[in-house]
């Protein structure tokens, strides 16, 4: 990106300001939507993604809103999708032709995304997405963004991270199984895992799906102890995750446990375990405390303004979403325009480095022809002291691992 990169003011404390000079042009309130499950079985997530939207618009609005547009605030437009595919392309389907939305952050979860991608296409919408789905822009869509890393992206990051303890600690594990939940989410990170497992020279001795929301994990945990495997990498919503760690703990099964990310990072995670969640490990597609962000003050101030007004850290769902209405605003000021079309075409050669693209590690967001940021990697966390603390690679750690 050239010098109408963003710029970070430090009239404000700590909140983004945009560089470009005010016009004469305004525009009213500009509408920006957030399509996410506020209720039913995913309403955990779209929480933390409403939360993250409104801090963002807050931020946004208080540097002084798009200067180039007159001072033009942002509004957000909250849209429930409910939990339930079926109800996600209708539901973007009516706030897209009734809200006079321009630009809209979501879907977090990508059974969600997929449904809703072709509904912005055909409205001419352009939409950021924190979902990690292989095929989200893998299917020609122009106006879909993706800015998080790919599920099968974690995998490669959970079998570099076992590697790595392996080498360390000498641990000697050569048989893994993968459990997962039949989702998108599961199917294409657990995908990853295989392949990348077989690469590693890593016997896979269980390979398991099981229905999301189940109530009974001691068939599954059965199987996982019968396979002899000596380290588990669960793919898992908080409920599930719960189920499973539990089951497994009464039946006295002990792998070492490499989280799949979602519900291994969230704070409903560490309420389930208490003090029990320090010392687990999991592959996040973002955190908090990862080093382009905890090594820029300008930046670490936005998850500490985040804990402080929702009294819990910045999660992997929250910080995507806040960088998503962050890219929006600046396509406006930079195009000097709301008009869906000209923030479509801005966001297409989106590529930064530093600035508010240094909130997504390594520091860099890079749309490709795709729509996907194709500079992100996925981290490795483990709770200490009760949050999730960014370990792997080194390169974005912020903690060193403790051997629990």
């Amino acid at each position: 990106m050239n010098s109408k990169m963003f710029k970070l003011s430090a009239a404000l404390v700590a909140a983004f300001s945009f560089a470009a000079p005010l016009s004469s042009y305004a525009v009213d309130d500009i509408r920006v939507g957030l399509l996410n499950p506020l209720s039913g079985g995913n309403v955990d997530a779209g929480q933390q993604d409403l939360t993250a939207a409104e801090l963002a618009i807050a931020d946004i609005n208080a540097a002084g809103g798009i200067k180039s547009l007159g001072g033009a605030k942002l509004k957000l437009v909250a849209v429930d999708t409910t939990s339930d595919p079926k109800n996600a392309a209708s539901t973007a389907e009516r706030a897209f032709s009734t809200e006079n939305i321009v630009a809209a952050v979501g879907s977090g979860i990508s059974a969600l995304t997929l449904p809703i991608m072709p509904v912005a296409e055909k409205a001419r919408i352009p939409i950021i997405t924190n979902s990690i789905n292989d095929q989200i822009t893998a299917q020609g869509y122009k106006y879909t963004f993706q800015i998080t890393p790919k599920g099968s992206q974690f995998g490669g990051t959970q079998v570099e991270f076992l590697k790595w303890l392996n080498a360390k600690y000498k641990l000697g594990i050569k048989d893994v199984a993968v459990v997962y939940e039949n989702s998108g989410y599961g199917q294409s990170t657990a995908e990853g895992i295989k392949d990348i497992a077989a690469k590693a020279g890593l016997n896979l001795v269980m390979f398991e799906a099981y229905s999301h929301g189940f109530t009974d994990a001691s068939p599954l945990v059965t199987k996982i102890k019968a396979s002899g495997a000596q380290a588990l990498f669960p793919i898992a919503y908080t409920t599930d995750a719960k189920l499973i760690i539990n089951t497994m703990k009464s039946m006295k099964v002990s792998p070492v446990i490499i989280g799949g990310g979602a519900g291994f990072l969230w704070p409903a995670f560490a309420t389930e375990m208490g003090a029990a969640v320090n010392g687990f490990v999991s592959v996040a597609s973002w955190n908090w405390d990862s080093k382009s962000v905890s090594s820029d003050p300008k930046l670490a101030a936005i998850p500490q303004r985040y804990e402080e007004r929702f009294k819990s850290f910045m999660t992997e769902h929250a910080g995507p979403s806040y960088l998503g209405f962050m890219m929006l605003a600046d396509a406006m000021e930079q195009t000097k325009s709301a008009d869906p079309q000209k923030i479509r075409d801005y966001l297409a050669k989106f590529d930064q480095k530093g600035g508010v693209g240094g909130l997504m590690q390594p520091g860099t967001v890079r749309i490709d022809d795709h729509g996907w940021n194709a500079a992100v990697h996925p981290v490795m966390i483990q709770w200490q002291d009760g949050k999730p603390r960014t370990i792997f690679p080194e390169e974005d750690a912020n903690r060193a691992f403790q051997k629990m």
